[in-house]
């Protein structure tokens, strides 16, 4: 009768073992993905928008699902023609200093509403930075908290230059 309480203990050590082995494991996969889930910021648009700043306009729905899906970093503007908050915002992208030369996207509404884009995008004019085929963030015109990037090219200039490195 005396080995049963020693097999007993050595049951219930092997089972903590396992057990502490388990979480840990466990602790060590969760900082891995939470690691890779969270983004250096700020971040590099691909090569191809550098060097000028420039508004590339007509970009197709068809096209930025292509975009997305080669996995690209740019910058989009969406806007809509005839709506009085769109030429102050374009005047405000292209008012950016030497050192913040980029190219962006001008994105017509009638085309982002038929996009993913339109996922976060509900009210134009907006900005909207993609890293890697994904949405970071946009402006968002019906938001308070947004409102002072829509009203000064400083402010939409930082807001840029915290997600994008120039």
């Amino acid at each position: 009768m005396p080995t049963e309480p020693a097999q007993a203990k050595t049951k219930t050590f092997r089972i903590a073992t396992l057990c502490i082995l388990l979480l840990a494991a466990i602790a060590v996969v969760a900082v891995i993905i939470l690691s890779q889930s969270k983004p250096s910021l700020p971040f590099r648009l691909s090569d191809e928008y550098y060097g000028a700043s420039e508004m590339i306009t007509g970009l197709t729905k068809d096209e930025y699902e292509k975009l997305l899906s080669e996995k690209k970093s740019f910058v989009v503007m969406v806007d809509k023609p005839g709506c009085i908050t769109t030429p102050p915002m374009r005047e405000r992208m292209t008012t950016f200093p030497d050192n913040m030369q980029f190219k962006y996207y001008q994105f017509m509404w009638s085309e982002a509403k038929e996009s993913s884009l339109r996922e976060y995008v509900a009210f134009v004019p907006s900005v909207a930075i993609i890293r890697e085929g994904e949405v970071v963030t946009w402006l968002r015109a019906d938001s308070d908290e947004d409102t002072e990037y829509f009203n000064s090219a400083e402010a939409l200039q930082s807001w840029i230059a915290k997600y994008v490195a120039f």
